[in-house]
């Protein structure tokens, strides 16, 4: 009899929903960016964000949210289409210059859904960039972009690096196009993950390698 009871226990564990956290977040969708910005975007609501996980269909969430992130003329347009339950609730679309302004506008979305709500406090560090190019002339004032032309960091002040002794980021493989320094997609997208958890341009270093 006990053993009975046992089995169908287990049988009515086994036809149950599973449950995971409050909010799945699905694969962002890109479009005219660099596809290693997925995996970054993915990571950010993961990590800032409570009770949200990586979106499963074996799971039931009372939120669902899908990114959609794109770039026109150098410019951030992102929407988010999030569902409660089956039903979707609400499209939330905003635009940025570039990467910094993405980052500000995604910590700041508790203020335009209730469904989030920060883990954490936002860090922001300030920090110079190292660019590492072959590229023998530059402008007093760089931005930089992807090779798709996202920009990533608007016009900052750059001189070349001459052993100064402060905190950086390191990026390589950067070609300078008159006043733009272009990154190919691994190195933009590291540089695009610090960015949007925070880290500041405050200057840009030029090493040259040649």
């Amino acid at each position: 009899m006990r053993i009975f009871l046992y089995l169908i226990f287990f049988v009515v564990l086994l036809f149950l929903p599973v449950k995971g956290a409050e909010i799945g977040i699905k694969n962002p969708s890109l479009r005219n960016l660099p596809s290693q910005y997925r995996i970054v975007i993915l990571n950010f609501f993961l990590e800032n964000y409570k009770n949200t996980e990586k979106y499963s269909r074996k799971k039931e969430y009372l939120y669902t949210v899908k990114p959609f992130l794109s770039s026109l003329a150098g410019s951030y347009n992102m929407c988010l289409d999030i569902f409660h339950k089956n039903s979707l609730k609400e499209v939330i679309c905003f635009s940025a210059e570039d990467g910094e302004g993405l980052s500000e506008r995604l910590f700041n979305l508790p203020e335009k859904t209730d469904i989030f709500s920060l883990s954490k406090k936002p860090h922001r560090k300030e920090v110079y960039l190292k660019v590492l190019t072959v590229s023998k002339k530059f402008d007093r004032k760089l931005k930089v972009t992807s090779r798709n032309g996202d920009i990533l960091v608007g016009y900052t002040d750059a001189e070349e690096f001459k052993g100064q002794e402060v905190e950086h980021i390191t990026v390589g493989n950067g070609i300078i196009n008159i006043d733009t320094i272009i990154l190919d997609n691994r190195e933009a997208s590291r540089l695009f993950e610090y960015i949007l958890n925070g880290y500041r341009t405050k200057g840009i270093l030029i090493i040259k390698t040649y």
